[in-house]
């Protein structure tokens, strides 16, 4: 079979798990093409980007950033695609239909790139883009679309643009996988019929950390990795070392990630007298995170509802924390619960609760072999149930599926 995978940018530092799922399906022999709105401009990606030489099967479309380029072009595109055909053409400028991608000239540019290709299934990340699957599956394109919502795409989407915003989505996509079940919940509650809703969670290449031992852990580290933005919850997690460092002399905190909250979370370290135990590492190769994961004790990522709606999709953070051997202490958010086995391979908090927070590292820290107790579950925990080879699996039984019914 023949399949489209339709992405955003790419490759991106922090959707790793996007390069994990596509050399899942090259490895498993899958015939991919992946088109992509731009090439994310900050190098070096993940070194398994370049060892599998994702770029050969690549397509960028060099969508522009900013709107005003991108709608200067579109008289152009519209032309050249009327030349080609004239039904996508026309069904590229409905606005009511397609909504925010029609209206942003996203179906002009994916239009023109599909010209005279046909594939069996679009594989389509994120909702926005599910949209683009079903303008191209319209237009002859292909045959089946398959969108898959990873979080943010319906816990702050649908807020921003209206609720019904994927309403031709929902009549006309084939398939729908909800990296959690919180996630195919919001979904349901969103319009999506439950019974095309199958639970694929965000998967990592177990063999990957193989080489990660944890024999020479930093006595007293905290680690956290994920972007500086709200829902992370970073705030609350230096509210919680705060409150322990008098207990660890040799208290450190690591946060691998940027993002718009930098500055922020610099000046409250230093209104809370831990900067000088805080490391702020910024954005960081899967290469680099991996030497983190190894070499701290404990994992905490305190994710939190962000104050426009915006939470955490699955947090595939966490399990690649547990992989490596590492306990975690994370909070009870949205599909989080899922991939972590509470009090045996890691802790989880309500939101927002720094006294509940504080106490979950102080016992970790304190304590080497719950650690080491908890990092070796953890280990069969993941392996288990997020390997990339398992979810493989999983999306060829949906492919599979959605190939063997009737087109909607």
């Amino acid at each position: 079979m023949k399949i489209a995978i339709i992405l955003n940018s790419f490759p991106k530092i922090s959707e790793k798990f996007l390069l994990n799922h596509l050399i899942g399906l090259v490895n498993a022999g899958c015939d991919i093409h992946i088109f992509a709105a731009r090439k994310f401009p900050q190098e070096p990606y993940h070194g398994i980007y370049y060892d599998n030489h994702m770029d050969r099967y690549t397509t960028w479309l060099g969508i522009p950033y900013k709107p005003l380029p991108r709608f200067l072009k579109a008289p152009v595109l519209f032309l050249r695609l009327f030349a080609r055909n004239p039904r996508a053409a026309f069904e590229a400028l409905k606005f009511g239909k397609y909504r925010t991608v029609a209206k942003n000239c996203k179906l002009l540019y994916f239009g023109n790139a599909f010209h005279g290709k046909h594939f069996d299934i679009v594989h389509c990340h994120f909702g926005p883009n599910g949209l683009i699957g079903t303008y191209l599956k319209e237009c002859g394109y292909a045959d089946r679309v398959i969108t898959a919502f990873h979080g943010s795409d319906i816990n702050s989407y649908p807020k921003r643009y209206g609720q019904d915003v994927y309403r031709i989505l929902y009549e006309k996509c084939d398939l729908f996988t909800a990296n959690t079940a919180y996630t195919r919940g919001k979904m349901v509650e969103n319009g999506c019929d439950e019974q095309l809703i199958r639970i694929v969670p965000e998967s990592l290449i177990a063999s990957e950390y193989d080489g990660v031992d944890g024999s020479s852990r930093i006595p007293q580290s905290v680690l956290t990795v994920g972007r500086l933005e709200e829902k992370k919850g970073h705030t609350y997690a230096l509210r919680a070392i705060a409150k322990i460092r008098e207990f660890f002399p040799d208290l450190r905190y690591y946060m691998v990630g940027s993002g718009t909250l930098d500055k922020d979370l610099r000046d409250q370290a230093t209104a809370l007298g831990i900067l000088d135990i805080c490391d702020f590492v910024g954005s960081c190769t899967g290469e680099k995170v991996k030497e983190f994961y190894g070499t701290c004790e404990v994992f905490t990522l305190p994710s939190v509802t962000a104050s426009n709606g915006d939470k955490e999709g699955q947090g595939l953070v966490i399990q690649e924390a547990q992989i490596c051997g590492m306990p975690v202490v994370t909070t009870r958010h949205n599909g989080i619960p899922d991939g972590l086995l509470d009090g045996e391979t890691g802790y989880l908090v309500e939101e927002a609760d720094v006294d509940a927070l504080a106490d979950k590292l102080k016992l970790l820290l304190e304590n080497e072999q719950l650690r080491r107790s908890f990092g070796k579950k953890g280990k069969t925990f993941v392996s288990s149930k997020y390997d990339i080879a398992v979810i493989t699996k999983t999306l060829e039984v949906c492919y599979n599926e959605v190939l063997e019914t009737t087109a909607r």
